[in-house]
Protein backbone atom coordinates (compact mmCIF):
# COMPACT_ATOMS: atom_id res chain seq x y z
CA UNK A 1 0.00 0.00 0.00
CA UNK A 2 0.73 3.39 -0.61
CA UNK A 3 2.77 5.52 2.16
CA UNK A 4 0.61 8.48 0.92
CA UNK A 5 -2.27 6.22 1.61
CA UNK A 6 -4.29 7.17 4.72
CA UNK A 7 -5.33 4.29 5.25
CA UNK A 8 -1.87 1.96 5.52
CA UNK A 9 -1.48 2.67 9.67
CA UNK A 10 -5.55 1.54 10.27
CA UNK A 11 -5.00 -1.82 8.20
CA UNK A 12 -1.69 -2.25 9.65
CA UNK A 13 -2.60 -2.17 12.90
CA UNK A 14 -5.63 -4.53 12.28
CA UNK A 15 -3.01 -7.03 10.81
CA UNK A 16 -1.20 -6.80 14.44
CA UNK A 17 -4.40 -6.81 15.94
CA UNK A 18 -5.84 -9.84 14.08
CA UNK A 19 -2.45 -11.53 14.54
CA UNK A 20 -2.43 -11.19 18.29
CA UNK A 21 -6.05 -12.63 19.05
CA UNK A 22 -5.01 -15.80 16.48
CA UNK A 23 -1.73 -16.16 19.29
CA UNK A 24 -4.16 -15.65 22.40
CA UNK A 25 -6.54 -17.78 20.96
CA UNK A 26 -4.19 -20.72 20.08
CA UNK A 27 -2.35 -19.99 24.07
CA UNK A 28 -5.55 -20.11 25.65
CA UNK A 29 -6.32 -23.59 23.88
CA UNK A 30 -2.49 -24.71 25.00
CA UNK A 31 -3.59 -23.54 28.24
CA UNK A 32 -6.54 -25.41 28.68
CA UNK A 33 -4.76 -28.59 27.29
CA UNK A 34 -2.68 -28.13 29.76
CA UNK A 35 -4.97 -27.90 32.86
CA UNK A 36 -6.71 -31.06 31.31
CA UNK A 37 -3.70 -33.12 31.59
CA UNK A 38 -2.78 -31.86 34.97
CA UNK A 39 -6.13 -32.80 35.93
CA UNK A 40 -5.18 -36.47 34.62
CA UNK A 41 -2.19 -36.75 35.66
CA UNK A 42 -3.43 -35.69 39.60
CA UNK A 43 -6.37 -38.91 39.37
CA UNK A 44 -3.10 -41.08 38.93
CA UNK A 45 -1.54 -39.59 42.10
CA UNK A 46 -4.82 -40.28 43.57
CA UNK A 47 -5.17 -43.64 42.54
CA UNK A 48 -1.28 -44.41 44.15
CA UNK A 49 -1.88 -42.45 47.13
CA UNK A 50 -4.94 -44.81 48.39
CA UNK A 51 -3.19 -47.72 47.43
CA UNK A 52 -0.71 -46.52 50.06
CA UNK A 53 -3.05 -45.81 52.26
CA UNK A 54 -4.98 -49.12 51.66
CA UNK A 55 -1.75 -51.01 52.43
CA UNK A 56 -0.80 -48.95 55.24
CA UNK A 57 -4.05 -50.03 57.01
CA UNK A 58 -3.25 -53.15 56.38
CA UNK A 59 0.03 -53.40 57.72
CA UNK A 60 -1.74 -51.55 60.94
CA UNK A 61 -3.96 -54.40 61.41
CA UNK A 62 -1.77 -57.02 60.81
CA UNK A 63 0.65 -55.51 63.27
CA UNK A 64 -2.43 -55.13 65.75
CA UNK A 65 -2.99 -59.18 65.11
CA UNK A 66 0.45 -60.51 65.71
CA UNK A 67 -0.14 -58.17 68.70
CA UNK A 68 -2.64 -60.12 70.00
CA UNK A 69 -1.25 -63.94 69.28
CA UNK A 70 0.50 -63.23 71.98
CA UNK A 71 -2.61 -62.92 74.94
CA UNK A 72 -5.74 -64.88 72.76
CA UNK A 73 -5.01 -68.54 71.14
CA UNK A 74 -3.40 -69.59 68.20
CA UNK A 75 -6.63 -70.59 66.45
CA UNK A 76 -8.91 -67.16 67.30
CA UNK A 77 -6.14 -65.17 65.90
CA UNK A 78 -5.15 -67.13 62.89
CA UNK A 79 -9.45 -66.89 61.93
CA UNK A 80 -9.19 -63.41 62.52
CA UNK A 81 -6.29 -63.00 60.19
CA UNK A 82 -7.93 -64.97 57.20
CA UNK A 83 -11.18 -62.86 57.63
CA UNK A 84 -9.16 -59.60 57.54
CA UNK A 85 -6.77 -60.96 54.36
CA UNK A 86 -10.17 -62.00 52.69
CA UNK A 87 -11.69 -58.79 53.17
CA UNK A 88 -8.43 -56.77 52.47
CA UNK A 89 -8.24 -59.12 48.99
CA UNK A 90 -12.46 -57.97 48.23
CA UNK A 91 -10.87 -53.97 49.21
CA UNK A 92 -7.75 -54.71 46.60
CA UNK A 93 -10.13 -56.53 43.77
CA UNK A 94 -12.97 -53.20 44.25
CA UNK A 95 -10.22 -50.89 44.32
CA UNK A 96 -8.64 -51.84 41.11
CA UNK A 97 -11.97 -52.15 39.42
CA UNK A 98 -13.53 -49.00 40.17
CA UNK A 99 -9.97 -47.45 39.66
CA UNK A 100 -9.51 -49.39 35.83
CA UNK A 101 -13.48 -48.15 35.38
CA UNK A 102 -12.65 -44.59 36.04
CA UNK A 103 -9.27 -44.40 34.47
CA UNK A 104 -10.66 -45.81 31.46
CA UNK A 105 -13.96 -43.27 31.41
CA UNK A 106 -10.97 -40.51 31.58
CA UNK A 107 -9.27 -41.53 28.49
CA UNK A 108 -12.03 -41.31 26.74
CA UNK A 109 -12.77 -38.21 28.27
CA UNK A 110 -8.99 -37.27 26.71
CA UNK A 111 -9.78 -38.63 23.31
CA UNK A 112 -13.19 -36.64 23.26
CA UNK A 113 -11.45 -33.43 25.12
CA UNK A 114 -8.12 -34.01 21.96
CA UNK A 115 -11.01 -34.25 19.29
CA UNK A 116 -13.14 -31.17 20.59
CA UNK A 117 -9.74 -29.20 20.99
CA UNK A 118 -8.93 -30.03 17.04
CA UNK A 119 -12.23 -28.82 15.75
CA UNK A 120 -11.79 -26.18 17.77
CA UNK A 121 -8.22 -25.17 16.43
CA UNK A 122 -9.34 -25.57 13.09
CA UNK A 123 -12.50 -23.40 13.64
CA UNK A 124 -10.32 -20.75 15.05
CA UNK A 125 -7.64 -20.87 11.81
CA UNK A 126 -10.28 -20.87 9.48
CA UNK A 127 -12.09 -18.05 11.23
CA UNK A 128 -8.47 -16.03 11.46
CA UNK A 129 -7.89 -17.27 7.88
CA UNK A 130 -10.93 -15.17 6.85
CA UNK A 131 -10.86 -12.24 8.90
CA UNK A 132 -7.40 -11.89 7.23
CA UNK A 133 -8.83 -12.45 4.29
CA UNK A 134 -11.48 -9.51 4.20
CA UNK A 135 -9.11 -7.43 6.02
CA UNK A 136 -6.82 -8.02 2.66
CA UNK A 137 -9.64 -7.44 0.33
CA UNK A 138 -10.83 -4.24 1.94
CA UNK A 139 -7.12 -3.24 1.70
CA UNK A 140 -7.07 -3.98 -1.32
CA UNK A 141 -9.79 -1.85 -2.46
CA UNK A 142 -9.18 1.19 -0.20
CA UNK A 143 -5.50 1.10 -2.07
CA UNK A 144 -7.58 0.65 -5.35
CA UNK A 145 -9.91 4.03 -4.02
CA UNK A 146 -6.87 5.83 -3.31
CA UNK A 147 -4.75 5.72 -6.10
CA UNK A 148 -8.08 6.25 -8.18
CA UNK A 149 -8.39 9.79 -6.28
CA UNK A 150 -4.65 10.56 -6.91
CA UNK A 151 -5.06 9.94 -10.48
CA UNK A 152 -8.43 12.18 -10.09
CA UNK A 153 -6.67 15.07 -8.09
CA UNK A 154 -3.41 14.87 -10.91
CA UNK A 155 -5.53 15.08 -13.43
CA UNK A 156 -7.60 17.66 -12.37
Amino acid sequence: MSANNPFSSAFELQRTMIDQSRRAAETTLDAQRTAVETWFDAAESTKSFQESGVSLSKTAIQAYLDGLSSVLPEESVDELEAAVDEQFEAVDEIHAEAWESFLESVEEADAAYDELTETQRELLAESFDAVEQIQADAESSAEEVAESAEELAESA
